[in-house]
């Protein structure tokens, strides 16, 4: 069974129109043509990625070329028949997701698509190919996305964040998004990075608001020390910023 299938009702027409003219196994050979056989047999690459997926070896920018030639006679054909076998697979169908230009129906597959998730490269490669998110203008999505963060499941609530961080760090959404942070009762590992980052994001732009949160401590340990780690890292923080931050680490 494929898994989107029951979860929304996807257009019949472009399922039929798709197995006409290409089969997943050949969208699966396509992928298998770009693989980099030394990326591939990384160690080190596989144990950052940490997923339960067959990874084959696709660098990222062969990956969004693929998307980008496969979508050009329609994103949702090809992703419908992408299954979970492979990471690059799901990546794929990720992608494809986001060449969507109706944001409504967007938003309910992402969501939908984030079941189908399990480590934190597809996560943050596919929410940074959403960028119909940026034509939210009225926040329409912004609740949803809050309550996706909230999520007991660690990669839904890391796509929440995520996109949180990069299309909702405006002045009408920063309030609601540090406050939701201390909310936050998952802390499982990767959720915990998206929250630091998310900080260290935020205090970019918004320094005193972001400053205000870390100083009331209410973050566990990990999460205020990594989120001033990660602030600290960061090359678009003032020096100053920086040596203030010192003071809020939670010995």
């Amino acid at each position: 069974k494929h898994p989107f299938v029951g979860c929304f009702l996807f257009d019949l027409f472009y399922l039929i129109k798709y197995y006409k003219f290409m089969k997943r196994s050949e969208i699966i050979q396509q992928i298998k043509e770009f693989v980099d056989p030394e990326f591939a047999k990384s160690e080190m690459h596989l144990k950052i990625l940490n997923t339960k997926q067959v990874v084959l070896g696709v660098r990222t920018p062969k990956m969004k070329e693929l998307a980008r030639n496969l979508s050009k006679n329609g994103w949702k054909a090809p992703f419908l028949t992408l299954k979970d076998e492979f990471w690059e697979e799901t990546v794929l169908a990720g992608l494809l997701l986001s060449k969507n230009k109706d944001i409504n129906e967007s938003f309910l597959m992402l969501k939908d698509y984030c079941g189908r998730i399990d480590n934190w490269a597809t996560c943050d490669q596919v929410c940074g190919a959403h960028k119909i998110f940026k034509k939210d203008i009225d926040n329409k999505y912004f609740k949803q996305f809050l309550d996706l963060s909230l999520s007991k499941d660690e990669f839904v609530a890391r796509v929440g964040l995520i996109m949180l961080m990069l299309y909702y760090l405006k002045d009408e959404c920063i309030d609601e998004i540090l406050g939701l942070l201390s909310k936050i009762s998952n802390h499982k590992y990767y959720v915990d990075m998206a929250v630091a980052w998310l900080i260290s994001y935020a205090i970019v732009k918004y320094p005193q608001k972001t400053i205000s949160l870390l100083k009331t401590k209410t973050l566990t340990k990990f999460v205020q020390n990594k989120a001033i780690c990660k602030c600290r890292d960061s090359f678009r923080v003032p020096k100053e910023t920086k040596e203030e931050l010192i003071a809020y680490r939670i010995k």
